[in-house]
């Protein structure tokens, strides 16, 4: 078969055109020397190189060592000597066989050596070969002479693309610039002079191995170790052979041409060391971290069982890397059981909704029922005995186990058992069972289900276990998603100093990060918008909304987001449209709602509309929440009932920051009975000394309402820009709601409610469906402004019915 250089019609007269990466290796520093080397395969153009240097065909010296004349090199230093001291002072090429031994000639004159990266065309050569060739087919076509106006027609294939296909080795580039659909010559045009070039150097064919590599790092160079041929190229002798070529983000590629002609040549000459060099380089990429290559290398081959074990060890490097990754190779894998559980199964259910950038959260539309959940049950039997000998089996399934628990709405249970694996993360860490991004993400769950449940102070702990996992094993992923969940905690528990510091600790990571961007950033904007209102500064937070959903989404902390919208609205003065949507959100989702943290969140967005809204009726559950009962108090303080506000400064215990402020200048109102008019001096200066503690601007707000902010401003606790924020605010109007109207089937409704009936005991005591007695409930909740039956008993009772 010819070669398929000396048939394309582009590369006749090839050693008359100059060599398009000649002129940026004549533009690199050096001494004057006029003999140049040329060590490397005919393919990068080798002959026109030399040519273009020599400028003359005739000082262009072809060295075979196989030539026994020139084998131990004296004849062609004799040749080089001779035309180097010719008259005219010209300039000798040497283009060196594969064998040929360079350094006599290097000992012997001063003298250049370009190899083959230096021949390795960029894009930018790539794009200047590509106008000259096509100049040549329009002179060729005799379309050149009068019409050069005319534009270039597009190509079929970029610069860029070529460049990334041959590395810029000159003659398959060439072809693929004359003939888009020329794969199989430009391989070709490589395959025989790469060979004999490469086997002069490695004659065991150990290079060959590099090929198997989908990714190549140093790292993961270092790691690959498959048994049976020599050792391993380093880095710098890949790139310098041109088998690598560095991209623009400074790491290295493979071209696919030169990886085609490596692994024929390794499945002709080794064939029976091919399954062996598959699976040295899953174990080389994915103890180097690149996982997702690994787990694609398995899946081309159809490994399935190494696909498992590789998911099994690794899927937390691939989730916080490419979950939709992963979610797609866990479908390849056959039901593998964990424990006599079919882990992949439940493992692919919980990633079907994984998309390009987030994971929908779908809770179970069915009210929660943990006694008939038989998945949960046999979850907690299984991980129960994988914990007596923890390991990353044991804890995956734990996770399994506490996201099935909150998708199924039993976010109580789902927290228990994130403690159970934080136990037993402990003993696999101690048995050093356990890699540090699987810590990372266990962590980050954890503190994720005791976050849901309401159960702060653990949850905190938990997050920032994870962040500091995530710091010594170089997770962006978790380091900005614990940042900002954090931050947003903070903000929640009213501890606004530290949750301002955390949402600094947010932006490098993420701004590294590769997948889940809106997903890990959705908790951040969130503690934003929180801030953003502690300042009373309503255009921040409406611009940090404008980027979220316009409506809560399905993400595991839309509760968080719907309770800061209706917090936005109440700002605006819209406390009708906060308590609406708030008692929507309710209805619309009655399992997603009813989490310990969205059942607290909606109960303030409530309250607090229906207090600014102008009812001045006493908060239910007030003693179970701090924030509710600094409401209440601050009710009780409106009111002029000082007893009330008393009695709801005493407890619940105020663990947040703001909380305590909050609580402590009540208290200091209510002690002194002190009134804008009337406060001496001693009050004003209490009130000062609390708010230069952790206070916030939000925390003044309610004492607008009594005519405080002359005083504060002149106490230096707010400045102007602060004080025209307040005055902004809306006014309600307080007054004692009227007694809503009941029908007499909502009055035997609340009667039945009053004695802790449930909709189906009614349905049975009436003689009437569960339809018609939901329907009941739901009007009847409506009238007397209450999301749920102990708020509807509480209410009627405040109403005297």
């Amino acid at each position: 078969m010819p070669d398929p250089s000396s048939t394309a019609p582009s590369l006749r007269d090839s050693a008359s055109q100059t060599h398009p990466a000649l002129d940026r290796f004549l533009a690199l520093p050096h001494s004057g020397e006029r003999l140049l080397v040329v060590d490397a395969p005919p393919c990068t153009g080798a002959q026109q190189f030399a040519h273009g240097w020599a400028g003359r065909p005739d000082r262009v010296l072809r060295w075979e060592p196989q030539q026994a004349r020139w084998t131990n090199g004296h004849e062609i230093i004799s040749r080089v000597g001779a035309l180097l001291e010719e008259d005219d002072a010209g300039r000798v090429a040497v283009v060196a066989g594969p064998r040929a031994p360079v350094g006599h000639l290097a000992a012997a004159f001063p003298a250049r050596t370009v190899n083959v990266r230096d021949m390795l065309l960029t894009e930018a050569e790539i794009r200047a070969l590509a106008s000259q060739l096509m100049t040549q087919a329009r002179a060729s076509t005799g379309t050149g002479g009068d019409r050069q106006d005319l534009p270039p027609p597009p190509l079929p294939l970029t610069p860029q693309r070529i460049h990334r296909l041959t590395g810029g080795w000159l003659v398959p580039a060439t072809i693929l610039l004359t003939d888009p659909r020329g794969f199989q010559a430009a391989e070709r045009s490589l395959y025989s002079g790469l060979r004999q070039w490469l086997y002069a150097r490695n004659a065991e064919g150990s290079f060959g191995q590099v090929a198997y590599l989908p990714a190549l790092t140093e790292q993961v160079i270092d790691r690959f170790s498959p048994r049976g041929l020599g050792p391993l190229p380093s880095m710098g002798e890949l790139e310098a052979l041109g088998l690598i070529v560095r991209d623009a983000t400074s790491g290295w590629f493979m071209p696919p041409l030169v990886r085609t002609c490596l692994r024929d040549s390794m499945q002709e000459d080794h064939p029976r060391l091919v399954p062996e060099l598959h699976r040295a380089a899953e174990e080389a990429l994915s103890a180097a971290g690149e996982v997702e290559a690994a787990v694609g290398l398995a899946v081309r081959g159809r490994a399935w069982r190494r696909l498992w074990d590789l998911l099994l060890e690794y899927w937390p490097d691939l989730y916080v890397q490419n979950a939709p990754a992963l979610a797609a190779a866990v479908k390849y894998v056959p039901r593998v059981d964990l424990g006599g559980m079919d882990a992949t199964g439940m493992l692919s259910r919980l990633l079907s909704a994984t998309t390009a950038d987030t994971i929908r959260f779908s809770p179970s539309a069915a009210p929660p029922d943990h006694a008939g959940d038989a998945v949960a049950h046999q979850l907690r039997t299984t991980t129960a005995k994988l914990y007596l000998r923890p390991d990353q089996q044991a804890l995956t399934l734990g996770m399994i186990e506490a996201s099935h628990l909150r998708q199924s709405g039993l976010f109580a249970e789902s927290a228990d058992a994130v403690l159970r694996l934080q136990e037993a993360l402990g003993v696999a860490l101690g048995f050093r069972r356990v890699r540090p991004v699987m810590a990372a993400v266990v962590e980050l769950q954890t503190g994720i289900s005791l976050h849901l449940a309401d159960r702060l102070a653990e949850a905190e702990t938990a997050y920032e276990a994870a962040y500091r996992r995530a710091e010594h094993g170089g997770v962006d992923f978790v380091l900005a998603d614990a940042a900002g969940k954090l931050a947003l905690l903070c903000a929640q528990r009213g501890n606004t100093a530290p949750a301002r510091q955390w949402l600094v600790k947010v932006d490098k990571p993420f701004a590294r990060l590769k997948w889940g961007r809106s997903m890990v950033g959705f908790a951040a904007e969130l503690a934003r918008v929180h801030i953003a209102l502690t300042e009373v500064n309503l255009p921040a937070a409406r611009a940090v909304l404008d980027r979220l959903p316009a409506e809560p989404d399905t993400d595991e902390f839309w509760a968080s987001h719907a309770a800061l919208l209706a917090r936005v609205a109440n700002h605006a003065g819209r406390s009708d449209e906060a308590a609406r949507r708030v008692a929507e959100w309710r209805r619309e989702r009655p399992s997603a709602a009813q989490s310990p943290l969205a059942a607290r969140l909606f109960a303030e967005a409530f309250l607090a509309a229906r207090m600014g809204m102008g009812d001045r009726s006493e908060m239910p559950g007030w003693d179970q929440h701090q924030s509710l009962a600094n409401l209440e108090a601050l009710r009780c303080l409106l009111a002029d009932n000082p007893d009330g506000a008393l009695r709801a400064l005493r407890l619940p215990v105020r663990t947040g920051q703001r909380h305590r402020n909050k609580a402590a200048i009540i208290g200091v109102l209510t002690l002194s009975g002190a009134t804008p008019e009337t406060a001496d001096d001693f009050v004003v200066q209490r009130l000062a000394t609390i708010h230069r503690h952790g206070g916030e601007l939000e925390d003044l707000a309610a004492f607008h309402l009594l005519g405080w902010t002359p005083v504060f401003r002149a106490a230096g606790m707010l400045d102007e820009d602060e004080a025209a924020r307040l005055a902004r605010l809306p006014s309600p109007t307080l007054a004692v709601p009227s007694a809503p109207v009941l029908t007499p089937r909502e009055r035997e409704v609340l009667q039945s409610l009053r004695a802790g009936m449930s909709r189906r005991e009614m349905a049975r005591r009436t003689y009437r469906s569960e339809n018609t007695i939901k329907g009941q409930i739901r009007s009847l909740y409506a009238k007397l402004g209450a999301s749920s039956a102990a708020e509807a008993v509480e209410r009627a009772r405040h109403f005297g019915l």
